[in-house]
């Protein structure tokens, strides 16, 4: 069985983040929610939907988060509000040799005008994430979750082109 690329990913940073983790001499503060990885694919975003209300004008580029926590996120970016699927990137089955889901328990709805993290919405939902191989042209990238304002979903296919990364560097401070 393959997983996706971004998948793959993270389990590798996963491992290496484990294996920088070791005890310390002095009890430190806990991390907080850091991102370590930004995996963006390039494609058509073809469905948006916003507390079950269609949103026209969402980016054709997809960006997968992952965060020190084990956190992973996709992110469908419109001019004016950016919209993510979060869940545990342990928590996830393999459909088949290229499919991949995962479980999302958090919608977080930021606006893109330059406003302050912490002034973005967050709410609990149940939903999945399913991916295929994001180098493969026509892979699909569809989220989907139940939160109490309404059912929040996100369908992407990509253009085959290779994925972008970005790694972010875990200070032990």
């Amino acid at each position: 069985m393959r997983l996706s690329l971004a998948i793959a990913l993270f389990l590798v940073s996963a491992a290496t983040i484990g294996a920088n983790a070791a005890p310390q001499a002095k009890a430190k503060k806990p991390q907080a929610n850091r991102a370590v990885q930004m995996v963006t694919v390039s494609g058509e975003c073809n469905k948006l939907v916003h507390a079950g209300q269609p949103v026209e004008g969402c980016k054709n580029i997809l960006v997968n988060m992952n965060y020190s926590t084990g956190v992973s996120a996709y992110r469908f970016v419109t001019d004016r509000n950016i919209l993510s699927f979060a869940g545990s990137g342990s928590h996830h089955i393999e459909q088949g040799a290229d499919i991949v889901v995962q479980s999302v328990n958090r919608i977080i709805l930021a606006a893109t005008d330059g406003s302050k993290a912490e002034d973005a919405k967050e709410d609990d939902a149940v939903g999945f994430c399913r991916f295929g191989d994001p180098t493969q042209k026509g892979a699909i990238i569809e989220c989907l979750a139940h939160a109490q304002a309404g059912l929040y979903e996100g369908s992407f296919v990509t253009d085959g082109m290779p994925p972008k990364f970005g790694e972010f560097p875990v200070s032990s401070r």
